[in-house]
This record gives C-alpha cells, structure tokens and sequence, in this order.
C-alpha cells in the first residue's frame, strides 16, 4: 500500500502536487466554515472571523496553482466564500444578526446555489481522484438559507464595537482583488485592488447564472472601470 502510494504520489505533476499539500489545510478550514454556519446564532465573533478569513485564504492560496481543469470552480468558491466573509466583516462578525442582514443572506443563498454546489463537488472530486484525501465537508452552504432577502438590519447604536480584526490594510475586498488580477501578471495599487474586490463581491447580487454565464465579460467591465490595463479575452487566448 505503502508503495502504490509512493508510485502515486511521484506521477503527479507539480500543480497536483501542490494542490494535494493543501488538502488538510482545506480540509480543516472548509469543516470550521461548516460548523460555524450550523452554529452561526452562538458562535463568536473570533469563531466567525478566523474560520471564515482561514477558508479565504486557504482558497487564495488555491487560485495561485489550481490547474486548468478546476480553475473556474476555485475560482468561484473564492468569490462566493469572499462575498460572505465580506459580508460578514460588514457587521463585526456578528453572528447573532446575520439573519436579518441582508448582505450575508444573499451571499448565504449564492454559496447554496446549484453552480456553486457544483463547483465544490468537482473541487472536491479532483482532490479525491488525484490526492486519495475524502473531504469531511464536501459540500458547505448556509444553513435555511432561503431566496428572499430578510428586512435590513438595523444597527443599536447603544451596543459596543467589535473588534472586526481586519483592518482596511487586509480586506476581504482587497486581497481578493489583488489575487484575480495578480493571475493575470499585472501589479496594481491597493486602490485598484479594492475597486476591483469590491466590485467583484457586489457582483453576487446578481443571479447566480448571470454571474457564470457573463463572469470574464464582467471581469472585463470591472478592470476597465477601476483602470486596469488588461485584456481578459487576449490573456485567456495566451494561456
């Protein structure tokens, strides 16, 4: 057994190799998001927050060496596990009243849409397929997570701030537009970056197909909008 895993392990290519070292890591992070989605009502803001910004980047780290064939679905779980974290550092990781916000119930209703089901059935077939590793938590979604949007949170003014941990320096926003426009090998300023993470988080107010469907033509209208010079339909063509 020992063998046939080591004959395995030495066939795979550098991409596989590298994707099959972050499965634990995945592993852990994507059954932390689980539980506390399951528990989101009592869980703490710090439970929220380390577990959700673990799972963003754990996939950050994925959409650097995710090869061809899983690209597109790692790069929707990053978008839809981005927008809820997002969401979620807009009211302090509060988990006692993210059901009446309605921010984290449409980015609830777009990580249980069928695309995005889909994406980490294929995410998490390849890993088994390639790595021999079973994800604990194939499939995460947001528990009764409906397709209305609850009433607008209203904030008391009387409650004291929670410390969010992320400062504008490390926004969900930020990060996640440096690395969709890093893969394209082009630097940006952090203005940039969170035009374009901003951009593309607010994006997922869209229907969910519409988002599938027109994703690098809205890619394309997003750099054009923040001022980034790239070509999305030439740079596709050259890879």
């Amino acid at each position: 057994m020992a063998t046939s895993f080591l004959l395995s392990a030495c066939g795979r290519d550098a991409e596989t190799e590298s994707i099959c070292e972050l499965s634990s890591r995945w592993n852990a992070a994507s059954s932390d998001v689980a539980k506390v989605l399951v528990e989101v009502d009592s869980s703490s803001a710090a439970q929220i927050r380390d577990s959700m910004s673990e799972a963003v980047a754990t996939l950050v780290a994925y959409s650097t060496i995710a090869p061809r064939e899983i690209r597109a679905e790692v790069e929707l779980l990053l978008n839809s596990y981005g927008s809820l974290a997002n969401a979620f550092e807009q009211i302090n990781w509060q988990g006692s009243t993210s059901n009446k916000d309605a921010a984290v119930s449409s980015a609830g209703v777009r990580l249980a849409s069928n695309d995005v089901q889909s994406a980490q059935e294929k995410f998490a077939k390849y890993i088994a397929d390639n790595c021999s590793f079973d994800l604990d938590n194939a499939i995460v979604q947001f528990p009764n997570s409906g397709t209305t949007l609850p009433d607008p949170i209203v904030q008391d003014e009387s409650a004291p701030e929670i410390d969010a941990g992320f400062d504008n320096e490390n926004s969900v926003a930020r990060a996640f537009g440096f690395v969709v426009v890093e893969r394209f090998g082009v630097a940006i300023t952090d203005a940039q970056a969170d035009c374009v993470g901003n951009a593309l988080l607010n994006a997922t107010s869209l229907k969910p197909e519409t988002v599938d469907i027109t994703y690098w033509q809205l890619l394309q209208e997003i750099f054009n909008s923040c001022k980034v010079q790239i070509d999305v339909a030439k740079a596709l063509e050259s890879k």
